[in-house]
C-alpha cells in the first residue's frame, strides 16, 4: 500500500514538474552582427543570437520576408547564422528567438537588428528590404 502510494506520489510530482517546465516564460534573446550591421555588397556577415538557456533551437527571421526563416540547434547558449555574398535584397530587419527541447513555444523575439548592405562601387546604402 505504501509502495503504491509513493509510486503515485512520484509520478504526480514528475508530471507536475514537466507541466511547469512547459509553462515557463523564455526571456528575450540578444541579436548582434559581426563584424558590423553595415556590410559592403558581396561580403559576409554573421548574425549571432545569444539566448539564456542551453540545448535550444534558435530561429532567425526577417521582418520584410515572412517566408525567411533559418533554424539551428545548439548545445550552448548561442547560434551563429552566416550570411554570405550579401546582395541588396539581404538588407532588412532581422530578429531571433529560441525554444527549449521541452517547449513548443518560441521565446519573445529579440530586439530588431537593421542590416544595411552598401554598394561598394557607389558607397550608397541599399534601402531595407533591398528595394
Amino acid at each position: 500500500m505504501i509502495t503504491e502510494f509513493l509510486s503515485l506520489l512520484c509520478l504526480g510530482l514528475s508530471l507536475g514538474f514537466e507541466d511547469e517546465k512547459k509553462n515557463e516564460t523564455l526571456t528575450k534573446p540578444y541579436l548582434s552582427a559581426l563584424p558590423s550591421p553595415v556590410v559592403e555588397q558581396g561580403r559576409n556577415v554573421t548574425l549571432r543570437c545569444l539566448g539564456h538557456r542551453h540545448n535550444v533551437t534558435f530561429m532567425l527571421g526577417k521582418l520584410q520576408d515572412s517566408g525567411y526563416r533559418q533554424e539551428q540547434r545548439s548545445a550552448g547558449y548561442e547560434a551563429e547564422f552566416l550570411l554570405t555574398h550579401l546582395e541588396r535584397k539581404d538588407a532588412g530587419t532581422y530578429f531571433c528567438a529560441y525554444k527549449t527541447m521541452d517547449s513548443q513555444e518560441w521565446s519573445e523575439e529579440s530586439e530588431h537588428l537593421q542590416l544595411e548592405v552598401t554598394d561598394d562601387r557607389k558607397k550608397r546604402r541599399a534601402p531595407p528590404g533591398g528595394k
